[in-house]
């Protein structure tokens, strides 16, 4: 099969740059294309072997005629390093450069993937952790890689963003992945790519986050007794509507009376790659109407504890949302609706301020802001909306009755005259 002209003319203009050296010659081997000769030195960790030994190495510039210049101007300077014996092969680990046209190939991808799984994994996340939240994105990175032969990292970025919807939550985590990776390699993030993270917001519901209505809350209590849930199990879900802690912290979580106020000592720590969340203790919360031993929770957890087959799974959290809809309650609705209600509580039943409120809930005031800051602002930014729509009403009722004055004026000094 005959070679296409630009494959001829790549092949006459190396022959040219070797003057005449014999030995070496250029292949189109699949979607890539080699350097073959027998002047290649050994492959490390291979044995010397009795003669000559013809060894390809495949070039990081993809065959065409688009590329044969880039494609010549490195088998050319390969060619010069080996002659000069200042050449040697890549090791097979080594991150190449950002400005290697190889860079974005998916084994390389795939390897920078497993070294951070190694760095992350254990010291600022459980393998859990990775598996749900880090691996599924960067798996589709190494999927979007071998689509084609990226020429650069700014395009393949924008392709493999764009693979989610704008202003997702979805998006603003494949985009914080990828980045970290990109670190991780020591390539250069390109900074166009900020306006495709978006905002996050185009999956939120306008009214904010989903949480127990306190008429929800007994319904749910009423829906527990009525099942054949344990006594323990109504234990903790007395828990998370009290004190509003995260489904995990169950397994680690003591109530204690700290001078006649219930509350909760939770030791464990919330691992995240941004670090730890710390142990907290947290006063019980409950909502209006309740009383204030909170239906005897201590003695009831001193008498019957939380049940052992939630402390010992792997997620509490779909544990406990899997027995809400077995109780038949709203769809919508979640074990976390559960520490949403507790937040909202705290701003606006106890008015506390924000970083107030972010530590008891263990975490940190720009979160809290971001995930209740519509339910928290809302009724009083409607209440202001209110009072000014009022204010301009009254002021211009005061307007009109200062001119229908000032019109008459006039009047009666004509009928006086």
């Amino acid at each position: 099969m005959a070679c296409p002209p630009w494959q001829h003319d790549l092949s006459r203009a190396f022959k040219r740059h070797r003057a005449g050296r014999s030995g070496w010659y250029l292949q189109v081997h699949g979607d890539r294309l080699r350097l073959v000769s027998k002047e290649f030195p050994p492959r490390p960790g291979e044995q010397a072997a009795a003669g000559p030994k013809q060894r390809a190495l495949t070039l990081s510039t993809p065959p065409g005629p688009s590329t044969a210049a880039t494609a010549l101007a490195e088998a050319c300077g390969v060619f010069d390093a080996v002659m000069a014996a200042s050449w040697s092969w890549p090791h097979p680990d080594a991150t190449p450069a950002a400005d290697d046209p190889g860079h974005l190939e998916p084994r390389h991808l795939r390897r920078l993937t497993r070294q951070l799984r190694e760095q992350l994994v254990g010291e600022q996340m459980q393998s859990g952790t990775w598996e749900r939240t880090w691996q599924p994105y960067l798996d589709r990175m190494a999927t979007t890689a071998e689509e084609r032969n990226w020429a650069d990292g700014e395009s393949f970025l924008a392709a493999f963003l764009r693979g989610w919807p704008p202003n997702s939550r979805s998006r603003q985590m494949a985009y914080d992945r990828a980045r970290r990776l990109w670190n991780k390699a020591g390539w250069s993030w390109p900074e166009a790519l900020a306006p495709l993270r978006g905002n996050g917001k185009a999956t939120a519901a306008p009214q904010g986050v989903r949480s127990f209505s306190n008429a929800e809350i007994e319904q749910l209590r009423t829906a527990i007794h009525q099942s054949r849930l344990t006594s323990a199990d109504g234990v903790a879900w007395d828990c998370m509507i009290v004190f509003g802690i995260r489904p995990k912290e169950l397994q680690a979580m003591e109530l204690q009376q700290r001078e006649g106020l219930l509350v909760a000592v939770v030791s464990r720590s919330k691992q995240t790659s941004r670090g730890s969340s710390g142990a907290r203790i947290i006063p019980a919360v409950p909502p209006a109407g309740w009383p204030a031993d909170c239906h005897r929770l201590l003695d009831r957890w001193r008498s019957h504890g939380l049940p052992p087959a939630l402390l010992g799974v792997r997620s509490p959290g779909q544990a406990l949302t899997q027995q809400l809809r077995r109780l038949q309650l709203p769809e919508e609705l979640t074990s976390y609706g559960l520490r949403h209600a507790f937040a909202l509580r705290l701003g606006l039943d106890l008015g506390l301020h924000v970083r107030e409120a972010a530590e008891l809930m263990g975490h940190s005031p720009a979160v809290h802001l971001a995930t209740y800051g519509r339910r928290l602002d809302g009724p009083g930014l409607l209440a202001k909306v209110e009072g000014l729509l009022s204010s301009r009403g009254n002021q211009a009722a005061q307007a009109g009755t200062s001119d229908s004055r000032g019109a008459a004026l006039p009047r009666r000094e004509m009928n006086l005259a």
